[in-house]
């Protein structure tokens, strides 16, 4: 028989060649790149329903060493055969190359994969099998995991499924999700599964169900639905899903129609105490449990409702002011409604007369809101019910963990409008609130003072110099009678990549700390604070000295600057901007100094590239520290200085484009996370870093 072989294989140097190999002699040929677009591919390259050694092993071994055309299929053919022409051999065997990479070393070669693939169909076993034909670089070196691999392409008995698929389980296939949650009361229906198998088919009308009796009308608690099946082979196959039968979704009621209501205050619910309006007619500030008899364009009392029993009826003036209805939470302070995270907020609305647009929002400890939002109209004289998204709330800049007020509502319009609310409530999410909003405590929750070196210590008077104005950060609180916290997620004009908010700003030991940390919120990847000085304290010339620490790492940007008073009328840079100090994170040991105005209608600023600043010698840098910053802006010049040693100026000219300077300014701290300047975050920094503040003090020139 092997003669025979030796024949077919054209001649007497293959004979000789093919002696050598089939007694175990490795012959080194230059190999076939195996390729990765494989197809279903089975040894049965003849398509006669056989696999046999002297048709498709030769034909295999032939493709390998090159052969085509007829030397390719001459007597190599097998009876019945479907698959002839030496073409669509040489086609199926080259489209389903990497398949016969036996060994599993990415080539394929006549005299390793080739010779494995022939032996195997000759009966070899053993070392006789892989004896001189496994590749160094080889994954499969034995016989065992040889043969595994030649089974996966083996289809003895020829009914179109692999021998390593046959007697294989059924495969089946859940319709829809493997867990799903249903409230107590709803009817259950199953979107079954279906069965397939290599042998048999598709099974699935063979398939039995069962556990779904024990679900209609289950009281809460977890129950199991279970998918069977056995194919022709005995072999038995199931899958299960789990259904939760929930408990009526928990819900938190703030307000409610009451039969019996005395006052207005009867409808809460606790931990909401209060009903209260902001009034623009009283310089925004507030009027609570008083009917709104303090407030000049917002009332409020006990209204009959046929239906219902009794509601609150809100009333606005007719002077166009604006004002809003808050329901507030008591004594107790703020509550934690993170369990609602993916609930609803809903709540009823009926105009009484007056415009139907309706706004509504609901703050957290402040400035945290979830700003406004704006309603559908309601209908005139017809209850209408709203369901808000509370994830919505959450993306605009709610905290869950800090609500103070249940609802804020009004009318958008707010002229000569009257409205009822009742059925103000939160209902939570059947399947819970999902990922929590913030990963981590909140900020400060864990401070331990890292304790910089103390570093430089300005001096407390300067000649010539009295101090206007100064905080050394030693109450409980940032006083914001002087400081603005602010709130938002634009970027900061500049590609930022954290939103603002209050809680990020805090004062511990003497410190005010602004902490950057990574943590999903409003749609960002990190939060931040940044907090101003605008409209509480502004001042025209003299020194500033901020002594600080300064955090570090790549994307981390500190910055503690002044923009000109008149920026909310005139925008930038026509308002002016002076950077008193901007740091890298990546570059910690240098600090710049920075001036940007408006110049014949283009940006301009000074110095012109991000060249110089302040750098520090000797393996220092400005996080591991105590740094005093300073500015001396006098009418003339800026002058730039760390620790009272002066780096950089920028002469006040008469030009007019240098108006700016010459008018009152405010002070912004913030630590910002990437943006154009830093770039991003990478694997390299660790969050949250913290930029921490030891005091501010401005003086000003003494005027005899």
């Amino acid at each position: 028989m092997l003669e025979a072989v030796f024949l077919v294989l054209n001649g007497v140097s293959m004979k000789h060649i093919l002696k050598l190999v089939l007694c175990g002699a490795l012959v080194w040929m230059n190999p076939v790149a195996a390729n990765d677009a494989a197809g279903v591919f089975t040894l049965d390259v003849d398509d006669n329903g056989e696999v046999a050694p002297l048709t498709d092993g030769l034909l295999i071994l032939r493709h390998l060493f090159g052969f085509s055309g007829n030397a390719l299929t001459d007597g190599a053919l097998g009876e019945n055969s479907k698959r002839v022409e030496a073409s669509a051999i040489d086609a199926y065997l080259a489209h389903n190359r990497s398949a016969m990479d036996i060994d599993g070393d990415g080539e394929v070669r006549p005299l390793t994969d080739g010779l494995l693939i022939l032996r195997h169909l000759f009966g070899f076993a053993g070392n006789a099998l892989i004896d001189g034909a496994v590749g160094a670089l080889a994954e499969r070196r034995t016989s065992l995991t040889v043969v595994g691999q030649l089974q996966t392409l083996m289809d003895t008995d020829g009914d179109g499924i692999l021998d390593s698929d046959e007697d294989q389980p059924p495969v089946i296939a859940l319709i829809g999700d493997a867990l799903i949650t249903v409230v107590e009361g709803e009817d259950y229906f199953d979107a079954g599964a279906t069965v397939l198998d290599q042998e048999d088919g598709a099974l699935t009308n063979q398939m039995t169900v069962t556990g779904l009796d024990a679900i209609k009308g289950a009281a809460p608690g977890q129950y199991i639905v279970r998918y069977e099946v056995t194919d022709s082979a005995g072999n038995l196959a199931f899958r299960t899903r789990t259904v939760i039968v929930a408990a009526e979704r928990a819900s938190i009621t703030v307000l409610a129609a009451s039969p019996e209501a005395t006052s207005p205050l009867d409808l809460l619910a606790a931990p909401f105490e209060v009903i209260g309006a902001f009034d623009a007619g009283i310089d925004y500030n507030s009027c609570e449990n008083d009917g709104g008899a303090d407030c000049p364009n917002m009332s409020w009392q006990l209204a009959r409702d046929l239906d219902r029993g009794w509601v609150l009826q809100v009333s606005h003036s007719g002077a166009g002011k604006l004002a809003g209805l808050y329901l507030k939470t008591g004594p107790a302070g703020p509550v934690d409604l993170s369990a609602y995270g993916r609930g609803t907020l809903e709540f009823d609305v009926k105009i009484i007369s007056g415009d139907p647009s309706m706004v509504m929002k609901v703050d957290c400890v402040y400035p945290c809101t979830s700003n406004d939002i704006v309603l559908a109209d309601a209908s005139m004289g017809v209850w209408v019910s709203y369901a808000v998204e509370i994830d919505d709330l959450v993306s605009r800049g709610l905290e869950l963990r800090a609500i103070d007020t249940g609802i804020v509502i009004w009318a958008a319009e707010f002229t000569s409008t009257v409205f009822q609310l009742d059925n103000v409530r939160w209902r939570a999410n059947i399947d819970g609130p999902g990922d929590a909003v913030n990963q981590l405590d909140p900020p400060g929750a864990n401070w331990v003072n890292p304790n910089p070196i103390a570093g430089f210590e300005a001096p407390a008077a300067y000649a010539g110099y009295a101090l206007a104005w100064s905080d050394e950060f030693e109450a409980a609180t940032l006083d914001t009678q002087y400081w603005n916290y602010e709130v938002n997620g634009n970027g900061g004009g500049n590609n930022e990549l954290q939103f603002y908010r209050a809680e990020n700003a805090y004062l511990r030991e003497g410190l005010l700390v602004i902490e950057a940390r990574e943590e999903a919120f409003a749609g960002r990847d990190y939060t931040s604070a940044r907090v101003t000085t605008q409209d509480k304290f502004e001042f025209t010339y003299g020194r500033v000295d901020i002594r600080a620490a300064l955090p570090t790492g790549q994307g981390i940007w500190p910055a503690l600057w002044m923009l000109g008073a008149n920026f909310p009328e005139v925008g930038w840079p026509q308002s002016g901007e002076i950077d008193i100090m901007e740091l890298l994170g990546q570059e910690d040991d240098r600090v710049y100094g920075t001036v940007h105005w408006q110049n014949e209608g283009n940006k301009a600023q000074y110095p012109n590239t991000g060249a110089g600043g302040k750098k520090l010698s000797g393996g220092e840098n400005y996080h591991a520290q105590y740094h005093v910053f300073s500015l001396v802006w006098q009418e003339t010049q800026l002058e730039w200085f760390v620790d009272g040693v002066s780096y950089l100026k920028f002469e006040i000219t008469d030009n007019a484009n240098l108006a700016a300077f010459r008018k009152a300014f405010f002070l912004i701290f913030n630590v910002a996370v990437g943006g154009d300047w830093p770039g991003s975050p990478d694997q390299s920094t660790r969050l949250p870093q913290r930029m921490l503040i030891d005091y501010v003090r401005v003086y000003q020139a003494v005027t005899d």
